[in-house]
């Protein structure tokens, strides 16, 4: 019995967190007038992570490139230090450590502030008077945080590269226009998509996780 409880344990989990996924599409219906909720949950978790991304962004930025600049100097390929910085940050790191500082920023706040009106007993009271939870509590949430972090990831990529030339240019003391031209020629449409969309499915997938629990 308790092999099959072992197995059977991840698959209740994703029956309901499929149902809870499906019950907050169907709020999209009421979106219309959960727009006020949506821009308020867009502000705290976008907006008032933009302080705790920017600190990341900075220091990410800076690390990687002197990190980078000193592996890449040993074979005489300085020049192209902005391509691998710019493409490192833009696939990889900023959509990871955006996902992370989102979730543990917001992501736990969300879950705890949901919890905290289950205990109360609020959730009880709104379906008593007809509003349905998913649309009103939910569904904004979800959508705040699927919009929110591909625009913290571009900011994130942004920052990052910036902090990345300062280094190559006033520490390392390379051609900091060359930082750019390699950036500006490795980069291209696909890693940005790639980074985006990336950043989209963890902020989807943060802020679901955080309303489930």
């Amino acid at each position: 019995m308790a092999m099959f409880s072992f197995a059977i344990s991840p698959i209740t989990f994703l029956g309901k967190l499929s149902n809870f996924i499906w019950s907050s599409v169907l709020g999209l219906k009421n979106f219309h007038r959960r727009i006020p909720i949506f821009m308020q949950q867009f502000d705290f978790i976008s907006v008032e992570s933009l302080l705790v991304v920017t600190f990341s962004a900075i220091f990410i930025g800076s690390v990687l490139s002197f990190q980078t600049y000193v592996a890449l100097h040993l074979f005489g390929m300085d020049s192209f230090l902005g391509s691998s910085v710019g493409i490192a940050l833009m696939r990889e790191l900023g959509p990871v450590f955006c996902g992370i500082m989102v979730a543990a920023r917001a992501g736990a706040a969300i879950g705890a502030e949901i919890a905290t009106m289950r205990v109360t007993e609020q959730i009880d009271a709104m379906e008593a008077l007809g509003t349905d939870p998913f649309d009103y509590l939910v569904t904004p949430r979800i959508l705040a945080g699927t919009i929110g972090l591909p625009l913290l990831c571009a900011y994130f990529v942004l920052i990052g590269c910036g902090a990345g030339w300062f280094i190559a240019k006033v520490v390392l003391s390379t051609d900091g226009a060359v930082y750019w031209q390699q950036l500006s020629w490795a980069v291209d449409f696909n890693d940005v998509w790639q980074g985006l969309t990336k950043a989209g499915i963890f902020g989807f997938f943060l802020s679901i996780l955080g309303c489930y629990y």
